[in-house]
């Protein structure tokens, strides 16, 4: 058996863009791109240790779990926690950028860190993990 991108639980970027033209999504991506690092700029938010740009989100890898609630503090949203395996879990904060001009309409951002299973979890952080 084989997996395709469109096999993965929930939405993700190559599904949901797949029918738009290669230089549709180029835009998208860059437009998006753009938005999160004005928001980063403007808001003070870190960037991460590196920022990935898909056509309908951006989604920034942290190291440390201050990133996420930095962003979790200004923007709000919503944590899911995965276990990755040996002690570790994923920890993705579910955000989006504000929407100031039409031209420019909110992007979604997802926020995801890695932290070990006995990890001190900040109080804000552990009450925005999704039910």
């Amino acid at each position: 058996m084989t997996t395709q991108p469109t096999d993965r639980p929930g939405r993700n970027s190559f599904s949901s863009t797949l029918h738009l033209p290669f230089a549709a999504q180029m835009r998208l991506m860059e437009s998006n791109r753009l938005s999160v690092e004005t928001e980063c700029n403007v808001y003070g938010l870190p960037a991460g240790a590196r920022m990935e740009a898909a056509p309908d989100a951006v989604r920034i890898l942290a190291t440390d779990v201050g990133t996420l609630g930095h962003w979790l503090e200004v923007r709000g949203g919503t944590i899911t926690v995965q276990q990755a395996g040996d002690g570790v879990q994923v920890w993705t904060l579910r955000t989006a950028t504000e929407a100031e001009l039409p031209k420019f309409p909110p992007v979604t951002v997802l926020v995801s860190v890695l932290v070990t299973d006995d990890e001190q979890m900040m109080p804000e952080i552990r009450q925005a993990v999704a039910a």
